[in-house]
């Protein structure tokens, strides 16, 4: 947990970021925070700061976007797999060195950066829809424990049914939603999410919300493409000094 008022400053300012990003593209909470958080901070611990702020504004995204239980029927095999997968996956993440998590979560947000960029996933068939969501959950799941970023996969799979803007947007979230919730207990089981990191972590809400409304308003106000294809480009490189300095 950052140690002095700058470090606590620096980490308000983060979230600030990252709830201004989500809140123009609609997702983006957790890369944003780990990819500039564990520039500085064992990536752990910048995970585990962003959980109980994750959680409740994808809550609040799923409300306002509607049709929750579109979203469930949907995609209740997906669900299920990731639930079922995160939450082993994070007691290989306390085993892990912090050298070897940067790593991870390195490679993961410049996969996330490189397929939202290309944004040219292969379409998959109706017929294969349930396997395919079976198969996104369980990867999603394993790389989620560990690195909690399940984006790449869960990206694919919905750019791959051709899921419109909006319909993006709510299920998006509901994925997200389901995968915190687990990697939450998970974390505190394994002892890396304490009762200090989890008072800091609701501290968080506020400047997530703010940074939301801002981003809201851009979204509104500037070209959303331009600044999401921005946001990625500044991923790609947080995520390749990440795996830099890891080595």
């Amino acid at each position: 947990m950052p140690d002095s008022i700058e470090a606590t400053l620096l980490v308000g300012l983060a979230f600030l970021f990252a709830g201004i990003v989500k809140g123009t593209i609609g997702m983006g909470l957790p890369t944003t925070l780990i990819s500039v958080l564990a520039q500085w901070l064992d990536p752990r611990v910048a995970v585990a700061l962003l959980l109980i702020p994750a959680i409740l504004t994808n809550i609040w995204q799923v409300i306002r976007a509607g049709r929750f239980l579109d979203s469930v029927r949907a995609l209740w095999p997906f669900a299920i797999v990731l639930t079922v997968t995160i939450w082993p996956a994070t007691r290989i993440a306390a085993a892990m060195s912090r050298e070897t998590i940067a790593i991870w979560v390195g490679v993961m947000i410049v996969v996330f950066a490189s397929v939202s960029l290309l944004r040219a996933p292969p379409t998959i068939p109706a017929r294969l829809d349930k396997l395919a969501q079976v198969l996104a959950g369980a990867v999603a799941g394993g790389i989620g424990g560990i690195t909690s970023i399940w984006s790449p996969p869960m990206v694919v799979y919905l750019l791959g049914r051709g899921v419109d803007k909006n319909d993006f947007v709510r299920m998006a979230g509901f994925l997200i939603i389901v995968g915190t919730i687990p990697l939450t207990f998970g974390y505190w089981n394994a002892g890396l999410l304490d009762r200090s990191l989890a008072v800091s972590s609701t501290f968080m809400i506020a400047p997530v919300l703010a940074g939301f409304a801002i981003g809201e308003r851009i979204r509104h106000r500037l070209d959303p493409q331009l600044f999401r294809r921005g946001v990625l480009v500044f991923f790609f490189l947080m995520g390749l000094n990440l795996v830099r300095r890891a080595f």
